[in-house]
């Protein structure tokens, strides 16, 4: 029996390592994928300029905003790609389009094809990570210049210094950090220190991203770590605190709170608290964030189906 339980104990820890590293992979790729760095820098079309193509322009950022609003369809997602990604053709130095277009195909990945198409999912991440690549380009020529010429991204982060740049760092590193839980260990490993080497620069320009986004990060982070990788147990719940209290009807916080840090310091308790405030709450709460929410009920229900083999 005390064989058994040791046994137990230290499939446990190497779980819990692995977890970190798909956490941390929130950027990580030890495959490798193609980036947007060594392309050529973004432009307006000469079409764009004109008075006409100003107008196509904005019907079309207008067409995509208006297929966005109904993003629990799939297909309203891809539409609002397409017409998004049309308007880009014609200004590629539009950073906050290439940002919608990032967050779309993420969202696309994460709300959508995980429960119906894995297959298709990485490819799509893929495709977020480039476009927010392309609008760190047009924000930042200096850190493109720095991705083309090889330097890491950990290393170059630091000429980023404009709250403007923070949407698509988040959204590259939400993306890269899932494609590379899908493609492996090695993958995963090979980001590590990006992944938190950007965050911490997300939280420093701008620490109320998306939801208190960084501090969502870093919640999830403390608790899966193990303690001599930084896992911090205090750190986590604080973080995941100061998340849900900016913004205590985003569900996809509370999801986080339970899945890590309840989780890992075994306080079923506040699992089910969590979890229920998820599942039974009304999604409209945020009218803004309703899609998502309504994804993260799903993920709710799955997580709550495995509270026995969770806990013990």
């Amino acid at each position: 029996m005390q064989d058994t339980t040791i046994l137990v104990r230290r499939r446990r820890s190497v779980g819990a390592t692995v977890a970190l590293l798909a956490l941390v992979t929130a950027l990580g790729c030890g495959s490798s994928y193609q980036s947007a760095w060594d392309e050529p820098a973004a432009t307006q079309s000469s079409q764009a300029a004109s008075p006409e193509g100003q107008s196509q322009r904005a019907e079309l950022i207008a067409q995509g905003d208006g297929a966005w609003e109904r993003r629990d369809d799939a297909e309203q997602v891809r539409a609002a790609i397409a017409a998004w990604e049309q308007a880009v053709e014609l200004d590629a130095s539009d950073h906050e389009t290439w940002v919608k277009i990032a967050h779309a195909y993420y969202f696309l990945a994460d709300a959508h094809l995980r429960f119906s198409d894995e297959a298709a999912m990485n490819d799509v991440y893929q495709s977020s990570v480039r476009a927010a690549e392309r609008a760190i380009r047009v924000l930042s020529p200096e850190f493109a210049q720095r991705m083309a010429a090889g330097e890491r991204v950990d290393q170059a982060v630091s000429v980023l210094d404009d709250p403007a740049v923070v949407p698509a760092l988040y959204w590259r590193a939400a993306a890269l950090g899932k494609w590379a839980q899908g493609q492996g260990f090695a993958t995963v490993l090979s980001f590590k220190d990006e992944i938190r080497a950007v965050m911490t620069r997300c939280m420093e320009l701008d620490r109320y991203y998306y939801y208190a986004g960084p501090d969502r990060y870093f919640g999830a982070f403390f608790a899966i770590a193990p303690t001599y990788a930084g896992g911090d147990l205090d750190r986590s719940r604080q973080h995941f605190e100061e998340s849900v209290r900016r913004h205590p009807e985003y569900f996809g916080t509370r999801v986080l709170y339970a899945e890590n840090y309840a989780v890992k310091s075994q306080n079923r308790q506040l699992f089910e608290e969590q979890l229920r405030h998820v599942i039974d709450g009304d999604p409209e709460a945020m009218p803004e964030a309703a899609p998502e929410n309504r994804a993260e009920q799903r993920k709710a229900r799955a997580l709550f189906e495995r509270i026995d083999e969770l806990f013990e």
